[in-house]
């Protein structure tokens, strides 16, 4: 295969899953939508339908100074909440998820995509948020916290290898020139 066919087909393919992702946020959507104790919620990507236990969790997490992103796509699932800068994503789960075990069949199986895509996944139960919306926050703002102070450190980390093996590559210039300047006529 050529190197312009195998481009274009790696661009059509994406173009595709892109497509998908939108046509499964659209459905998501206009399943929320279709419930009637759900609620449009306003979110920095514009307003959305979510059930009351996300939006009630959202606004929890909301107040303790996150910003997650509502229906996020990793691996092509999405999720109820996501912080793509550390890989953590957040699932609010209703009274479906315990009583079908489809669904909860269907939940494993997005689970472990998701969580060999590199993400960490933290689920609540619809009474818990109910009941305790800001411990729900509490538990994610400090997990979200954790990750990025690990992230901080492992730059910190690199940026010092990084400055370790170019002090190392330049060190034989630098003992030349000093060489050279103290034998200069």
């Amino acid at each position: 295969m050529s190197a312009s066919r195998s481009l274009s087909h790696a661009i059509s393919k994406e173009i595709i899953k892109s497509t998908n992702r939108k046509m499964n946020k659209f459905r998501i959507q206009r399943q929320a939508k279709s419930h009637p104790e759900s609620v449009k919620v306003e979110t920095p990507f514009g307003k959305l339908w979510m059930s009351p236990i996300e939006a009630q969790l959202y606004d929890a997490v909301q107040r303790d100074g996150l910003s997650p992103i509502p229906q996020y796509c990793i691996s092509g699932y999405f999720v109820d909440f996501a912080f793509p800068d550390v890989n953590i994503a957040v699932e609010a789960d209703g009274a479906a998820y315990h009583t079908s075990e489809q669904h909860r069949q269907r939940d494993k199986k997005r689970d472990w995509v998701i969580r060999r895509a590199g993400w960490k996944i933290i689920h609540f139960k619809g009474s818990t948020i109910y009941q305790k919306s800001h411990n729900c926050a509490y538990v994610i703002k400090r997990e979200v916290e954790e990750r990025r102070r690990q992230a901080r450190v492992q730059d910190m980390q690199k940026e010092m290898e990084w400055q370790k093996r170019k002090d190392t590559f330049l060190s034989p210039f630098k003992k030349a020139a000093k060489f050279l300047m103290r034998n200069k006529p």
